[in-house]
């Protein structure tokens, strides 16, 4: 009797899932190749402001500097809050 309300509960919430996935209509391929110049676009324009900074970082060296010394703060109390507060669950 369990064995029948489990694939019955089941199928309940698999073949609607099933039958709605294979009514969705498809995309048209026009806004599919706009979909992907604009992804090539925002992947381009973000390498070129990656390359930007990275040349900032290596005319600026006390900047660069200032950056470790921030991010070796932000670190040092990260691991002291953590020390601080524990996990409550435990690890076996």
């Amino acid at each position: 009797m369990k064995n029948i309300i489990l694939a019955l509960t089941a199928s309940i919430v698999i073949l609607p899932a099933i039958s709605f996935a294979q009514t969705a209509p498809q995309a048209p391929a026009s806004w599919v190749a706009f979909q992907q110049q604009e992804n090539a676009k925002r992947i381009a324009f973000i390498q070129e402001m990656k390359a930007e900074r990275e040349a900032f970082l290596q005319a600026n060296p006390e900047v660069k500097a200032y950056f470790d010394q921030v991010n070796a703060v932000r670190r040092e109390r990260l691991s002291a809050w953590r020390a601080a507060h524990p996990r409550r669950i435990s690890t076996p």
